[in-house]
């Protein structure tokens, strides 16, 4: 059977928290430099970490005393999304790539502004790891993310559906599942220790058909039962 398995990026093959991370590290400096002020990047991570998930720019801005005004919040917000990620593939992902090469199709499909998830990705060195294609839909605009069909049919177009059978892994059961179960692939949820993004579906559509707490468990044998349950693909 021609198997292409399909990645979403976010808490699948890196953890985001470490992207988070990079990003007020780089901008501890930008306000350092900028400002004169010492101590952003340590307490924007502190609101984060304490739940400020959408205003720890604010929240940070605050302790040190500054104005929180738009144009500010705004030319921190450019900063961090055009930050180089300090972030690494985790050791499962890693490996697991590894081994894929040449036995089945590689893909991604990610959602997220587009410069930010092309920074991950040339960061990842995901290029030159036989991913093909590579969709980030922020490309295409946020009408394309996840659940929209557009990039889970451009997967099948690339590589043809004569045949083959195509499986998702990603961690989001609010939006990742819905449309590879639609055209009959196999979803697989994966529950990285760390992950930002509530584990347990909103709905019963919503989940995935299987769980995994590593890539590890992503074995030759776990895709058989998969895809044993999965549908072809409907054009």
């Amino acid at each position: 059977m021609d198997l292409t398995i399909v990645f979403d990026l976010d808490d699948t093959l890196y953890l985001e928290r470490d992207y988070v991370r990079s990003g007020f590290a780089a901008l501890d400096h930008w306000v350092a430099d900028n400002l004169g002020v010492s101590g952003f990047g340590p307490a924007a991570q502190t609101a984060w970490d304490e739940g400020e998930r959408y205003r720890s720019f604010d929240a940070a801005l605050a302790y040190l005393g500054i104005a929180a005004d738009a144009d500010l919040v705004a030319a921190l917000l450019a900063e961090y999304r055009g930050h180089v990620p300090d972030i690494t593939l985790l050791p499962d992902a890693s490996a697991f790539l590894a081994a894929c090469m040449g036995v089945c199709r590689l893909a991604l499909i990610t959602d997220g502004p587009a410069i930010v998830q092309q920074r991950k990705i040339d960061a990842l060195g995901l290029d030159r790891l036989g991913f093909d294609p590579i969709i980030a839909t922020g490309f295409w605009g946020e009408a394309f993310w996840k659940p929209h069909l557009r990039a889970f049919r451009a997967v099948e177009d690339h590589h043809g559906t004569d045949g083959r059978r195509f499986v998702y892994v990603a961690d989001n059961p609010a939006k990742d599942f819905i449309a590879p179960h639609a055209i009959g692939w196999g979803t697989v949820q994966i529950n990285r220790a760390g992950a930002v993004h509530p584990r347990a579906p909103l709905q019963p559509e919503h989940a995935a058909q299987m769980e995994i707490q590593s890539l590890v468990d992503l074995t030759p044998q776990m895709l058989d039962r998969l895809l044993t349950q999965s549908s072809p693909a409907r054009r």
